[in-house]
């Protein structure tokens, strides 16, 4: 769900977010969600992308000789490649989209240890300091569907119907991952939560959408775990359009399904009266 957007012109200003720290039976750690502040930052997010989205992908424990040909190729040369392309086409996104509707989070682990040793399980990836990037997500304005012109069902089976559907232009969470040794910790639903905040509060948007790949079943259910339902058409399918993506340096178009959640009511202008929230 690497998504490419189109940003609209806008202003914002992202706040670094404390995770309580996370406790584990040998150690604790601290996550802290902010921008990426460093070269390190850039470099470590790069990473975790290459290796979560573009490694070769052993299938059930089985690799035949063409396999391990791909795996060399990649070991050899591909990894590093790819991992420079997207350093520098985030670091040149962020430069670029200053002053628009953009953010790009890294949740980062530090341990609570004075002596910045990181457990072994993330020793690899140890970035400056014995900080580590574990997780990471990118928001930008992409135009959607309306909510208010096509049939939104949820799990209770209430739904609302219109035949046309109008494009607006709405927050849409283009990439969200966390570190295959920090899954299942509620980093995901902290970078999910962050973003609504942004959009709720700063960019002062009233729906925040993502574009899911119909077989990622992990975020499918981090997603409707946070509230967020999928769009459906006229005809009562679910909602799927086309998304541009990144392979390993490649664009790739995919379908996706569209998710939606509200994250602000919308208040009509009658007055101070209270009940025209909708």
């Amino acid at each position: 769900m690497r998504c490419l957007f189109l940003f609209l012109t806008s202003y914002t200003t992202i706040l670094s977010l404390i995770i309580n720290p996370i406790h584990h039976t040998a150690y604790s750690f601290t996550i802290t969600i902010s921008p990426p502040s460093s070269t390190d930052d850039y470099r470590q997010l790069a990473s975790l992308l290459v290796s979560s989205f573009d490694a070769p992908q052993i299938c059930c424990g089985n690799e035949n000789a063409l396999s391990k040909i791909q795996r060399l190729q990649w070991d050899l040369y591909e990894k590093s490649l790819t991992e420079e392309f997207t350093y520098k086409r985030y670091a040149s996104t962020v430069r670029r989209m200053k002053g628009k509707k953009y953010c790009l989070l890294v949740a980062k682990r530090k341990n609570d240890d004075d002596d910045g040793v990181v457990a072994d399980d993330v020793s690899s990836e140890r970035g400056n300091g014995g900080v580590v990037v574990v997780g990471m997500v990118e928001m930008g304005m992409s135009l959607c569907p309306s909510d208010t012109n096509i049939t939104t069902i949820d799990d209770g089976g209430s739904s609302s119907n219109n035949d046309s559907i109008e494009l607006t232009p709405t927050p849409l969470i283009g990439v969200i991952c966390v570190s295959s040794t920090h899954q299942k910790e509620g980093i995901g639903m902290k970078l999910l939560n962050k973003c609504e905040e942004i959009a709720r509060e700063i960019w002062k948007e009233e729906s925040i959408c993502v574009d899911v790949e119909p077989d990622n079943t992990r975020a499918l259910a981090l997603f409707e775990m946070g509230g967020y339902v999928k769009c459906w058409d006229g005809n009562g399918s679910a909602l799927m359009r086309n998304t541009t993506i990144l392979r390993r340096r490649r664009e790739e178009v995919k379908p996706h399904y569209l998710l939606r959640k509200r994250i602000r009511d919308r208040v009509c202008d009658h007055g101070n009266d209270s009940n025209d929230r909708w």
